[in-house]
């Protein structure tokens, strides 16, 4: 049943990924082209390197310490956020305003969208994604209900940071280096990638090298249709209400419903 439903979440979301590119709203014009469009990319996949080791240090490191010295959950993610904050924050804001003297628009921190149309189909794919992900008890993160004190947290230390990295600094440099489409189709694969890097001995273990393949398929994907969700409203906002919805909103109808 578990391979079924990958399988049917997999074509689902690559007919939403085509319907949004096509049909729903348009994209704006291209981001002015870099002056080095080479320094760009590098600067994209170093971060992106960041992105795929750091983890290790969460996972090996600080969140099991974390777990034996905080006893509360809210009190474990509140310290998490300092320390996501560093790498992929701060980071990535130190390099966009020193070396590309990017605006806060230009990384989309701005609450004008260039598509409402975009936007509405962003938050209503979470709502749907989510609501379903509840019903089936195939959730993408975890069905368990949260404390509101850690979904509230997790608003900024899994969606926030995860659509400011990934879309409003990663994708916005390829997109000045190698234009709009490529910036979404490389951008969405080195998200997948990061995603399904860890887990792929469980992966392999529970199904093999097909659910590995469908699962990075699925991850990249996703990572798609967040990219076109930023390129054509402009705005973090939209991808980040969307992202969070799905990953935790069966955790709050877990919550909520029992």
């Amino acid at each position: 049943m578990e391979l079924f439903w990958r399988v049917t979440y997999c074509v689902a979301i690559g007919l939403i990924v085509y319907l949004l590119h096509r049909v729903v709203g348009r994209y704006p014009q291209p981001l002015p082209t870099a002056e080095n469009p080479k320094r760009e990319i590098v600067h994209a996949l170093l971060l992106w390197s960041v992105a795929v080791t750091f983890p290790i240090l969460m996972i090996y490191v600080i969140s099991p310490w974390l777990d034996q010295v905080v006893a509360d959950a809210t009190l474990r993610e509140l310290f998490r956020t300092p320390i996501l904050s560093l790498p992929y924050v701060v980071l990535p804001l130190f390099i966009v305003s020193r070396l590309n003297k990017w605006t806060a628009q230009d990384i989309g921190l701005t609450w004008k969208t260039r598509s409402i149309s975009v936007a509405a189909f962003a938050v209503i794919f979470g709502l749907v994604t989510g609501s379903v992900a509840f019903i089936a008890n195939q959730a993408v993160v975890g069905m368990e209900p949260l404390p509101a004190g850690v979904l509230l947290l997790l608003l900024y230390n899994n969606s926030f940071v995860e659509e400011f990295y990934h879309r409003g600094v990663i994708q916005s440099k390829l997109e000045r280096a190698m234009g709009q489409r490529k910036a979404i189709l490389l951008g969405g694969t080195l998200f997948g990638v990061t995603h399904v890097v860890f887990d792929i001995y469980t992966l392999m273990g529970s199904g093999g090298a097909l659910v590995v393949l469908l699962t990075v398929l699925t991850q990249t994907m996703a990572g798609w249709l967040l990219g076109i969700i930023y390129m054509k409203t402009r705005s973090l906002w939209p991808g980040i209400l969307c992202h969070y919805l799905g990953n935790w909103l069966p955790s709050i109808l877990t919550g909520l419903l029992g």
